[in-house]
């Protein structure tokens, strides 16, 4: 029985999503979606309290398009991340997988992120 509940919490603890953006990401942190060439921004945030606002209009990206999400902590410089715009989400590549990038802003960071980053 011991054994069962030890394979539950290590498969409960193994399933949960990395803080891959960091420890962290206090008020004033900034992420903004790029496509892969840098040259067209597809939509700017700012996390304010535990909502992720919007700092521009969306511009879509193409389903599946390669894009890169910057990130800038308060006083840091920027981390980039490359990701695919999937449905109004990014799925950041993470170790051979794709994570959700709306699911782990909730589910990591305890934000309130809008239910789609574009319509």
């Amino acid at each position: 029985m011991r054994l069962w509940a030890f394979l539950l919490l290590l498969g409960a603890a193994l399933a949960a999503l990395p803080p891959l953006l960091g420890p962290a990401l206090p008020p004033g942190t900034e992420l903004r979606l790029l496509s892969q060439d840098l040259r067209t921004l597809h939509g700017a945030w700012r996390v304010e309290g535990k909502r992720l606002l919007p700092l521009s209009p969306p511009v879509p990206p193409r389903f599946g398009q390669e894009v890169q999400l910057l990130l800038a902590l308060p006083g840091e410089r920027p981390k980039a991340f490359p990701g695919v715009a999937e449905r109004g989400d990014v799925l950041l590549l993470w170790e051979r997988e794709r994570v959700s990038l709306l699911k782990l802003l909730r589910e990591v960071y305890g934000l309130t992120p809008p239910e789609r980053l574009w319509p």
